[in-house]
């Protein structure tokens, strides 16, 4: 019976031409497929193109051959499987190698038997590592699908609502034209309305799904927090309070980050819209080291803990149809993290959220491009 490990290479890897040939034919003998290179680089150029499933390297390898055999192989592949068999080496030499990343390190004379003991061994390792490479494969994938779906529903549900109104106005209009009826300019108004607002997800999900590009065009932040702070704040006795607490850090940034501002603070407004006068969205700017915080907090209804792990993922909103397509803090996340950056939620329901968006100092790096459509939460 033909033995598992047939079908694995081995690369052994020693300078020594009659010592290779007696381990090669030892393990050819015990039905290895054994591949064999003279140097540390003939061994790194050989796992590029044709990696093993195991490294077994004996000979003459010196203590600064053979950490940089282990190094080099481990930086190609982090789970590279490497058997190190030197004459005699050091406890002290087989501890740095191991930390290094060496599967095992013989640290005694060793016959051929022991070093094919210890490649069965090596050889198991690298079958658990696989099999779990390939459940971790298949947990991914089955995660991507499941997203699909979600983002095909939400596709499905965000198309479907406006369609069915574009599709009852239409044969409004038909009937009319056909009953002699004068005026129909009202129904084709809102039929209008209705393409455009499919029109707008689409183009919303077409921003998402690419590679987000940002406009050249820069602003200083103080500017452009106060100029939402403006454009958004509700008016009347009954409005929440927003404060703005220290925006005079004298940066620029790219105008794309508009829309990200926009779309947390109407999320802000809509979940402190039942408090009237009592709510509270404080908006806080604070320079830490080479990084910048950009906080929005508010004291409204909060996320549930089922929810928050899925505020950016694409269609998902709590909203009631008609406010929100759920592309909003997608879309602004895409575009935080090409500025550099990061953002991140806290929340608790009844008690309110804060999302907190981290930006280099200097932001300039990699912003390039167009502007974005504004999207909704």
């Amino acid at each position: 019976m033909e033995r598992q490990e047939s079908k694995e290479s081995l690369l052994l890897v020693d300078a020594d031409p009659h010592e290779r040939t007696a381990v090669d034919a030892a393990l050819r003998r015990e039905g290895r497929c054994v591949h064999t290179v003279r140097t540390v680089a003939e061994a790194v150029e050989r796992y590029k193109s044709e990696p093993p499933a195991v490294v077994v390297a004996t000979g003459p390898l010196d203590e600064e051959q053979a950490c940089r055999l282990v190094h080099d192989l481990c930086a190609v592949d982090a789970e590279a499987v490497i058997v190190v068999a030197s004459p005699a080496p050091s406890v002290e030499f087989a501890v740095t190698l191991m930390k290094e990343g060496a599967f095992h390190v013989l640290t005694e004379p060793t016959s051929l038997e022991k070093l094919d003991l210890v490649v069965t061994r090596a050889l198991e390792q690298r079958r658990l590592k696989r099999g779990h490479q390939d459940l971790q494969n298949r947990l991914d994938l089955n995660e991507r699908l499941a997203m699909i779906g979600r983002l095909a529903s939400g596709v499905a549900h965000e198309l479907n609502n406006p369609l069915d109104g574009v599709r009852r106005y239409v044969r409004i209009v038909q009937d009319g034209l056909q009953s002699g009826e004068d005026d129909l300019h009202e129904y084709l108004d809102h039929a209008m309305s209705g393409l455009s607002r499919m029109a707008g997800i689409v183009r919303q999900l077409l921003t998402f799904s690419r590679n987000v590009v940002m406009e050249n065009e820069r602003e200083s932040l103080r500017t452009m927090l106060e100029e939402v702070v403006r454009t958004l704040a509700p008016s009347g006795s009954a409005a929440p309070l927003i404060n703005l607490h220290n925006p005079y850090l004298d940066i620029t940034v790219t105008r794309a980050l508009f829309q990200v501002f926009v779309n947390l603070l109407r999320n802000a407004l809509d979940a402190v819209e039942e408090k009237g006068a009592r709510g509270r969205i404080e908006i806080t700017v604070q320079s830490e080291g080479d990084e910048v915080c950009i906080v929005f907090s508010d004291n409204g209804t909060g996320i549930a803990e089922e929810n928050l792990q899925r505020v950016f993922e694409p269609f998902f909103t709590t909203k009631e149809v008609g406010r929100g397509t759920g592309l909003g803090l997608p879309i602004s996340a895409r575009i935080v993290e090409r500025c550099g950056g990061t953002m991140r939620v806290q929340s608790e329901p009844g008690e309110g959220t804060t999302f907190v968006i981290t930006l280099p100092a200097d932001i300039s790096a990699g912003v390039q491009g167009t502007a974005l459509q504004e999207a909704n939460a």
